[in-house]
Order: structure tokens, then C-alpha cells, then sequence
């Protein structure tokens, strides 16, 4: 999943926006903690349940769009926008695949599908999302490539007035139906390859989770009403359940959904208030949580299977050990490197690959 882009520390920030991130983050880790891991590595024990509710990456998709609208329309120059969301994301990750590959390759149980040096230079270009031969390292990985797309598209669209009057209104629908119409009795499935490559790559079957968060910031700025969202809100788990055929895991994303519409729009959640601490400080580090959680928390548990621990234990462990090597990329990769690049000036910036986004800033 995904990930959404915690607001600088020191700004004015709404705790019911760390409370929904946190839900979604969590929501990730309960999965692949009780459902996804035991499926994958049978040795570790039973599932503790029988159906995997996939809703974590779903939803931090959706607040990850959301941010997009927030944060675009607040500078002047959409090229230094989209670079300094580009040093948000893309540090951590790198830094997160080397952690997890190197983790793996070291400390992998033999019998395991380890991953191998292709693997790792594919994770690392982010080639994986186009080559059917790049296995992801984390399966958590599959986000990344979708974000910075998005982040992309909205530099290059919002200056031409997508962001305003009815074109995104007509946007959102033909985000939303336009890929179920598509994938139709499974046509995406008996096309041709390298179609189905850039459908998957894309994420076109993930264009109604960014759609939904561009309506949600419409509704926060009164552009819309409740019916039109409600509307929308349907149509994403509609859309949702035709390309995944998940109806639990949908309905669940349409209940969250709501929360993220209030936390938009309605007011601060201050009943967190007493423990808004450990709330901030959990949202603040649940990138790296979401980046580390899933094959890391495999390997921590299998190890701490066969030192005799049991499956709430093996949980307890690898989610302690994750937490804490999350605070650390955070703290150490994440914040730094972000001031680091994040304020070079435009001209270096232009050398580095923005020379085509340049115009943007006039």
C-alpha cells in the first residue's frame, strides 16, 4: 500500500487525519500478519480467520489522492512540488527494498522463494510493475509505482485546469467506470500481453481508489454535496468488487471511506486526545511500517517460531521489531534525506530531469 505523505511536523495537523492513517496502516499489518503470512509460509501456523480483508493499502491510496489535491494547489511551481513528493516516497522505499533484501538473502529459511539479484535491481528501478519476470521483494511494493504516477499526472494536469469546474467532475466518473467497462467478462485477461503488462502497471483497475480521494477533498471544499459523493462512494466499491471479486474487502473500503469523508470535512476527532501522543507518533512512522511490515514480519516470526515461540507471540514480536525499524527509517533516511533534497535549488533540479516539467512553473 500505498502510502499517504505525512504533513510537515510543525504545521497545523487534524488528529482524525492520524487516526484514519493509522486505521489504514494497521489494517495492513493485521493482514498480512493473521491471514497473508500463514497462507504464504504454512509452517508458521493456522490463519486466525478465513478471509484475508484487504482494505490498509486500498484506503492509504485513497489518502494518498486526497493529499495530492491538498498539497498541489499550495505553491507556485508544480515541477518543485512534484520533486519534493518524489523525495518523500522514493528514499524510504529504496532504502526499505535493500533492508528487506538483504534480511532475506541472509537470514531466509532455505525452503523459502527467496528473491534473487534480478529481483533486487528490478524492485530497485521500480521495473517490476511492467516485467512479468521481477517478483516483488514485499508484496507491500506494488503501491509505489501507482503513487508516483499519480503524483506525475497531477503536475502535468493540474496547470491545465483539470482541478476546477466540471472536467473533474466528469474526471472522477470516467476514472471510476471507465476500467470496469474494459475489464468486462475478463477482456483485460485474453488480450494481448503487453496490454495486460501496462493494465497491471498502470494500476488502471486502481483508478477508482484515487478517484474517490479526489472526491472526498471536493466534498472538504464544498465543490460537491453528500449525494454526489454518496454516488461516487457506491460506484468505488462497485468498481472495486468487478476487479478484485472481493465483496468483503469492498464493502469494508466503502465503511472506511466514510470515515475518511468525516475526517475531511467534518471536525477534529479530539476524543483521541489523551492518546493523540502515541497516535502522531505511530502515523508519523507508518510508511516505514507499511514499507517493512510484510516479508520482515514473516522472517521475525518464522525465527521466532522455531525458538519455541507461539502465534501471538511470533505476531507480538515481528510487529515490536518492525515498529522499531520503522522509527528508524523514518528517523534516519526519511526526514533527513527529504530536507536534504527536497530544497536544492530549481536550477540543479532542472538538470536532474525536470527540464520538461520546467514550463509548468509559468
Amino acid at each position: 500500500m500505498a502510502t499517504p505523505v505525512p504533513l510537515r511536523a510543525g504545521t497545523s495537523r487534524r488528529l482524525s487525519w492520524d487516526v484514519v492513517r493509522l486505521l489504514a496502516v494497521l489494517a495492513v499489518v493485521f493482514c498480512h500478519a493473521t491471514y497473508q503470512g500463514p497462507v504464504l509460509h504454512p509452517e508458521l501456523g493456522a490463519p486466525l480467520g478465513s478471509h484475508p480483508f484487504q482494505v490498509g493499502a486500498g484506503l492509504l491510496l485513497v489518502i494518498s489522492a486526497y493529499f495530492v489535491c491538498v498539497t498541489v494547489r499550495k505553491g507556485s511551481s508544480t515541477a518543485r512540488w512534484l520533486w519534493q513528493r518524489v523525495c518523500r516516497v522514493l528514499p524510504p522505499y529504496l532504502a526499505a527494498v535493500l533492508i528487506t533484501y538483504t534480511a532475506l538473502v541472509a537470514f531466509g529459511p532455505g525452503n523459502w522463494d527467496l528473491p534473487t539479484s534480478h529481483d533486487l535491481w528490478g524492485n530497485l528501478t521500480l521495473a517490476s510493475a511492467f516485467d512479468p519476470t521481477v517478483r516483488l521483494i514485499d508484496g507491500s511494493y506494488w503501491t509505489l509505482p501507482l503513487q508516483l504516477m499519480a503524483f506525475a499526472a497531477a503536475a502535468v494536469l493540474w496547470p491545465r485546469g483539470l482541478g476546477s469546474g466540471w472536467r473533474i467532475t466528469v474526471l472522477l466518473w470516467v476514472m471510476t467506470i471507465a476500467p470496469v467497462v474494459l475489464q468486462w467478462h475478463d477482456q483485460i485477461l485474453h488480450s494481448p500481453l503487453w496490454v495486460q503488462q501496462a493494465w497491471n502497471g498502470l494500476g488502471l483497475h486502481r483508478l477508482q481508489l484515487f478517484a474517490i480521494g479526489i472526491a472526498i477533498w471536493l466534498f472538504s471544499q464544498r465543490r460537491i454535496g453528500v449525494l454526489h459523493l454518496s454516488a461516487l462512494l457506491v460506484a468505488t466499491v462497485f468498481a472495486q468488487h468487478a476487479h478484485t471479486a472481493d465483496l468483503p474487502s469492498s464493502l469494508g473500503i466503502g465503511v472506511l471511506l466514510v470515515f475518511v469523508a468525516l475526517a475531511a470535512r467534518g471536525p477534529d476527532w479530539r476524543v483521541f486526545a489523551p492518546i493523540g501522543r502515541p497516535i502522531r507518533f505511530l502515523a508519523r512512522i507508518s510508511f516505514g511500517i507499511y514499507l517493512l511490515n510484510q516479508e520482515l514480519g514473516y522472517l521475525i516470526a518464522y525465527h521466532l517460531m522455531s525458538l519455541g515461540a507461539g502465534r501471538v507471540v511470533q505476531i507480538a514480536g515481528a510487529v515490536t521489531v518492525v515498529t522499531v525499524l520503522a522509527w528508524l527509517l523514518t528517523k534516519y533516511v526519511e526526514q533527513p534525506v527529504y530536507r536534504a533534497l527536497s530544497t536544492l535549488p530549481a536550477r540543479p533540479l532542472k538538470r536532474l530531469g525536470f527540464r520538461t516539467l520546467a514550463w509548468l512553473n509559468t
